[in-house]
């Protein structure tokens, strides 16, 4: 828009023109749900192996699953392999989940049952 539309603008002798939305990103993909931007939440994980629950971070969640980091980096891999239930103290609800993949200390959850109320302690 040059100066002389901007001034019509401004004085209303002329509508601005309207500008097209962009999304921040696209990295939508191949992703069959799309994500909600969120607050972070703290959590825990447990495996049958795992003696206590290990503390840790969600960071992207939808309906269908979600990727939570491990606090303890120690913790063995063969720990978080296969099943796994993730507890979300904020909403005292668990639920049993798959390991889909796992980088470092970031695990990409499936859910395999509907959220419960804790079967065990986890403070």
């Amino acid at each position: 828009m040059n100066l002389l539309q901007k001034l019509a603008v401004a004085l209303g002798l002329q509508e601005a023109p309207r500008r097209e939305k962009v999304s921040a990103s696209n990295d939508t993909g191949n992703r069959m749900l799309t994500r909600k931007r969120q607050r972070l939440q703290d959590g825990f994980v447990v495996s049958a192996g795992m003696l206590v629950p290990r503390a840790c971070t969600l960071k992207d969640m939808t309906p269908l699953g979600g990727q939570v980091e491990i606090w303890d980096h120690t913790v063995k891999a063969d720990l978080l392999r296969g099943r796994v239930t993730l507890y979300i103290p904020g909403d005292r609800q668990e639920v049993d989940c798959a390991v889909m993949w796992r980088r470092d200390n970031a695990l990409g959850l499936k859910f395999v049952s509907q959220f419960r109320p804790p079967t065990r302690n986890y403070s």
